[in-house]
């Protein structure tokens, strides 16, 4: 199998996941919007529900690159044929569940409790622990991901904080 076949399958396998709830959905949309973007894990939670930009022919996504030096606005297409693995499909999902909660702007990738979005940050001393407005630091994110990896019998070789999610994809060996 070569490296760009088997990142797929990677792929494939980890968004077996269940994605009935808010985890679920941040999960594949995660994965997803950053194999897509070809972005690192610290790019994927800097974004904001207003970086998503509907268009008639997907969805476009403004990427804030690590160096600072650009932004990428990348143009997705519905992957029609394959649903499950369609990113504009994950991400909208998980905008529905966003509005639903009542976050209709803010951070795209927020804490979730396991069953629903946590609007609160929980409080050490006189400060906030995380970010006031829930969203996912990048390790956080990178843990995420690690774990939906493992369930689906992937392990990743890259550092999830620091790679880009397709080099993780096509460097994970099966366990």
């Amino acid at each position: 199998m070569t490296e760009p076949d088997f990142a797929a399958a990677a792929l494939r396998a980890a968004l077996s996941i269940d994605r009935t709830g808010a985890p679920g959905r941040r999960g594949a949309a995660l994965l997803l919007l950053g194999y897509a973007c070809d972005a690192t894990v610290s790019e994927l939670v800097a974004l904001d529900v207003a970086d998503l930009i509907p268009a008639s022919s997907g969805l476009a996504v403004k990427i804030r690159r690590q160096d600072g030096a650009r932004d990428d606005l990348m143009s997705l297409s519905p992957n029609r044929a394959d649903p499950t693995n369609c990113v504009v499909a994950a991400v909208q999902e998980l905008l529905c569940s966003l509005r639903a909660a009542g976050r209709t702007a803010g951070p795209l990738f927020v804490r979730t409790d396991g069953y629903a979005w946590v609007n609160k940050s929980p409080a050490q001393g006189k400060r906030p622990a995380y970010d006031p407005t829930g969203r996912l630091t990048a390790g956080a994110a990178a843990n995420i991901a690690i774990r939906i990896g493992r369930a689906s019998g992937i392990e990743f070789t890259c550092d999830w904080t620091r790679d880009r999610l397709r080099l993780c994809f096509s460097t994970a060996t099966a366990s």
